[in-house]
């Protein structure tokens, strides 16, 4: 085993003091950037959001996410001024790849649009990069697994109050999509990082297993109850890949040959069940949209093709493609609020073309596969829930933009 893996296994052995006062700082940080208790009011309302608001929030300044960015931002430029340990060291494909992408982005400005919005949208990009490199220095893999744990059920935990308080958490009501603080399919994805590492947690932690298990089936119930199909299907994938990693191979074939018996013995009863049950069930009771339709996702990819085509290469600049007019345009013509192209793939092409695409794929699924080999040679369920989180991001990221929306925020 090298020093690499050594160095971030050894956190399943030996249990670190938890840096408590720095998880709850991110947090309240985090709630400020992205939640909105307007999201708790709604109910079985329509979750969409006209044109004219969309217009209205993108030439809208927040306050307290402004202040939330300059503190996460102070706080970042702090911890690494201060940390006195191993500096990032760039000893593979993967780390330059991440450089590239990092730098394309920044270029990009010299081609946007609109030149002080894309400024404003690296600017906070900029930022949340540097959180992340001050968390990556002071926490260790175990530590960012119980962050991402307790970030995601106190934000949780936070929804479902409010949804109680303003009387809206109806969950038997026809219609009903769990929402809390944020978009149904926003909180779809807060719901599946919740179970992820809740699971990994459980391998981790040597107390309070249960507890950790317990909240991952509460992840996943309220998963559903979000209607998110998108999320609830990466979810699958990556807790899938997840656990595949973790289990021997003993395991895995014990688990495939249980999945088969467990087909073979329901396959009669599914055969009867009619089609429009097994259709509801599948559309985890939505039937808002055709299946075929996806939500109406291609009748935006479609609107966005021949802007793509225009700037193949290069895109529009990093956050700068939805800009108020093309907002308006693409609005009217799906007759429905868009500002973004409900795939993470199709936002980057956008905003960065084939150059800023194929860098953001290749970190993406690099990370998969690095973190993946690293666990085959530490066996640490740390890496097994880096590549399984990776996953989710790949996998959620065909169907909605938040993978890399949540880099734009500002």
């Amino acid at each position: 085993m090298n020093r690499l893996t050594r160095q971030y296994s050894r956190n399943t052995s030996v249990l670190e003091r938890v840096p408590w006062l720095m998880f709850l700082f991110l947090a309240v940080d985090f709630f400020l950037c992205q939640h909105d208790l307007q999201f708790s009011k709604k109910g079985v309302e329509n979750f969409s959001i006209s044109a004219d608001d969309l217009v209205r929030a993108a030439v809208t300044n927040s306050f307290s996410r402004h202040i939330a960015f300059a503190s996460l931002g102070l706080f970042a430029a702090f911890s690494l001024i201060r940390y006195r340990g191993d500096r990032f060291r760039l000893n593979n494909s993967l780390g330059w790849t991440m450089i590239f992408f990092l730098s394309w982005s920044l270029l990009s400005l010299a081609w946007a649009g609109d030149a002080v919005h894309s400024f404003k949208v690296l600017a906070a990009f900029g930022v949340l990069c540097l959180a992340a490199a001050a968390v990556a220095h002071r926490c260790s893999l175990r530590e960012i697994i119980l962050l991402t744990f307790y970030c995601s059920m106190l934000f949780l935990l936070v929804g479902v109050s409010a949804e109680v308080a303003f009387g809206t958490f109806r969950p038997f009501t026809p219609g009903y999509r769990f929402a809390g603080t944020l978009h149904p399919n926003e909180q779809g994805i807060n719901c599946a990082l919740l179970s992820l590492s809740a699971i990994a947690a459980a391998d981790t932690e040597v107390r309070k297993r249960m507890l950790f298990r317990a909240c991952a089936l509460t992840g996943f119930a309220f998963l559903i109850l979000t209607a998110s199909r998108t999320a609830f299907g990466a979810a699958v994938l990556a807790l899938a890949v997840y656990l595949v990693a973790q289990r021997s191979r003993r395991d895995t074939l014990v688990l495939g040959l249980g999945l088969g018996i467990a087909l073979c013995l329901f396959l009669p009863v599914i055969w009867n069940v009619p089609y429009s049950s097994l259709r509801e069930a599948a559309l985890l009771n939505r039937e808002d949209t055709s299946i075929e339709s996806l939500n109406g996702r291609a009748g935006v990819w479609e609107a966005c093709a021949p802007y793509v085509a225009g700037r193949l290469v290069t895109g529009y600049g990093f956050g700068g493609f939805w800009t108020q007019d093309r907002i308006t345009e693409i609005s009217a013509r799906q007759k429905w609020g868009v500002d973004e192209g409900h795939s993470a793939y199709l936002e980057c092409l956008l905003d960065l073309g084939l150059v800023g695409l194929a860098a953001f794929a290749l970190a993406l699924f690099g990370g998969v596969a690095r973190s993946l080999a690293l666990h085959r040679l530490s066996q640490a369920p740390t890496f097994a829930f880096s590549g399984a989180f990776l996953t989710f991001c790949a996998a959620n990221g065909l169907l909605e933009s938040a993978v890399l929306r949540s880099m734009e925020l500002t």
